[in-house]
C-alpha cells in the first residue's frame, strides 16, 4: 500500500531516470526512426476511436454500442503508449506510462471479455446482402399483398354490384305491390310487405358497409385533413340526431395530419354516431373529442356518458358483424368499429376502450404523426440486387 503511495505522489517525478536518448549509444538515425514510428502509430490510433465514436453517433441502433465503446478505448490507451515512448527520449515520464500500459492491459482484457460474451448474439447478426435478401423478400410480398387486395377490392364492387341490381328490382316490386293493391291486402299482408321491404334496406346498407369495409387503406393519396373541418362535417351532418337527443357536443382543438380523408372521416363519423346512438333514455348525450400531442403520434380520445361496455365484450365489438344489442334497440351492421380498427390498424396506430356500465365509454386511438401504410413500403425503390 505505501508503495502505491509513494508510485502516485511520484507520478510526474523524472529524477529516478535519465531521459531514453541517454540510455544505451543511440544514433541519430537510429533513435529518430523509432520517434518517428511511434509517433505514426500513436496517430493511426487516434483516428480510429474518433471515426468509431463518429459512427456511433451518426448511426443510430448499432448493435453492440459497448463493444464498440471498449475497443475503442482499447486503441486510443494503445496509441496514449506510443506517444509515451516518443516523449521518454526527451522527459523520462516512466511512472505515467506505466499507469497507461496498466489501464491499457485492463481495457484490453474487459474487451476481450466483452468479444467472448457477446460472440454468439454478434454471429447471429445478418450480413447487408442478408437484409437486402429480406428485404426483397419482403417487398415482393408488399406487392403481391397489394396485388391480391386490388383483386379482392374488384371482388367486392362486382359482387355489391351484383347483388343490389336484384335487391332493389325486389324492393321496387314490393313497393309497387304496395302502391298498386295496398288497399286490398290485408293487415298481415302490410306486415310482411313491410318486414320484407325493411330487410331489403337492410341488405343494401349491409352490402354498402362491406364494401367500404373492403375499401379501407386501398387509397395511398395522402393530402393535408384538417381534423376540426372533418369533425365539423361530420356534426352537421348528424345535426337531426343531435338536435332530436338534445346532445352536448364539446370538441377541443384538433390536429392537421396528412392522411386519406375518407379513412379518417369514417372513423370519427363511426364513433361520434355510436356516441349518440347508445344513449341513456331520457339522459341527453355529452360527447366529448379531445387529442393530445405524445410526441411522435396523437392519441385522440371520444367520451359519451352512454349505456357503457362490459369489460368482457372490449375486444369483441370490434369484430366485424359482432352487436352486443338486437335491431330492436339499435340499428346497425356491426361493421362500423371493425372499420375504425382496420383504419387504424393500417395506419400503424392502436384503438382500446375504458368503460363503465351506465357512466359512459371513452374510445382511444392513436395515429402516428408520419403515417405509411404498406403501399408506401411497396413504393420503395432503394432495393440493391441479392445475389
Amino acid at each position: 500500500m505505501e508503495q502505491l503511495i509513494e508510485f502516485f505522489s511520484r507520478l510526474t517525478d523524472t529524477s529516478d531516470w535519465p531521459p531514453r536518448w541517454y540510455c544505451g549509444q543511440w544514433s541519430d538515425f537510429h533513435g529518430w526512426l523509432y520517434i518517428t514510428s511511434d509517433l505514426m502509430i500513436w496517430l493511426a490510433y487516434m483516428v480510429i476511436p474518433l471515426v468509431l465514436v463518429r459512427y456511433l453517433f451518426v448511426k443510430k441502433g448499432v448493435p453492440l454500442p459497448g463493444v464498440f465503446w471498449l475497443f475503442g478505448a482499447f486503441i486510443l490507451l494503445c496509441g496514449l503508449t506510443h506517444l509515451i515512448d516518443a516523449i521518454i527520449f526527451w522527459i523520462p515520464i516512466y511512472r505515467i506510462s506505466a499507469l497507461v500500459r496498466f489501464l491499457t492491459g485492463a481495457v484490453s482484457i474487459a474487451t476481450v471479455i466483452a468479444l467472448f460474451r457477446y460472440f454468439d448474439e454478434a454471429v447471429g447478426l445478418r450480413t447487408s446482402k442478408e437484409f437486402e435478401h429480406e428485404l426483397l423478400f419482403r417487398q415482393q410480398a408488399v406487392t403481391e399483398l397489394t396485388r391480391s387486395n386490388e383483386e379482392l377490392q374488384q371482388f367486392a364492387y362486382v359482387a355489391s354490384h351484383d347483388l343490389q341490381s336484384p335487391l332493389k328490382t325486389i324492393s321496387n316490386y314490393l313497393k309497387l305491390l304496395h302502391t298498386k293493391y295496398g288497399d286490398q291486402l290485408p293487415a298481415d299482408a302490410h306486415k310482411l310487405v313491410e318486414t320484407s321491404t325493411n330487410a331489403a334496406e337492410r341488405m343494401r346498407v349491409l352490402i354498402n358497409d362491406l364494401l367500404n369495409f373492403s375499401r379501407v387503406g386501398n387509397e395511398v393519396a395522402f393530402t393535408q385533413v384538417n381534423l376540426n373541418l372533418l369533425v365539423t362535417e361530420i356534426l352537421e351532418e348528424q345535426q337531426v340526431e343531435i338536435r332530436t337527443s338534445g346532445a352536448t357536443v364539446d370538441v377541443g382543438p384538433l390536429p392537421t395530419m396528412t392522411a386519406h380523408y375518407t379513412d379518417f372521416k369514417q372513423v370519427f363519423q363511426n364513433l361520434i354516431s355510436n356516441a349518440l346512438k347508445y344513449r341513456k333514455p331520457s339522459v341527453p348525450p355529452y360527447i366529448k373529442i379531445r387529442a393530445i400531442d405524445e410526441g411522435d403520434q396523437f392519441c385522440f380520445s371520444i367520451s359519451d356518458n352512454g349505456i357503457g361496455i362490459e369489460r368482457q365484450y372490449f375486444e369483441r365489438v370490434f369484430q366485424i358483424f359482432q352487436r352486443l344489442h338486437g335491431r330492436n334497440e339499435f340499428s346497425g351492421t356491426g361493421i362500423g368499429l371493425a372499420t375504425c380498427k382496420k383504419v387504424i390498424a393500417i395506419y400503424g396506430g392502436q384503438i382500446w376502450i375504458e368503460s363503465t356500465i351506465n357512466v359512459g365509454t371513452t374510445f382511444n386511438f392513436t395515429i402516428p404523426k408520419v403515417i405509411k401504410t404498406t403501399h408506401h413500403y411497396a413504393q420503395t425503390d432503394t432495393l440493391y440486387s441479392a445475389n
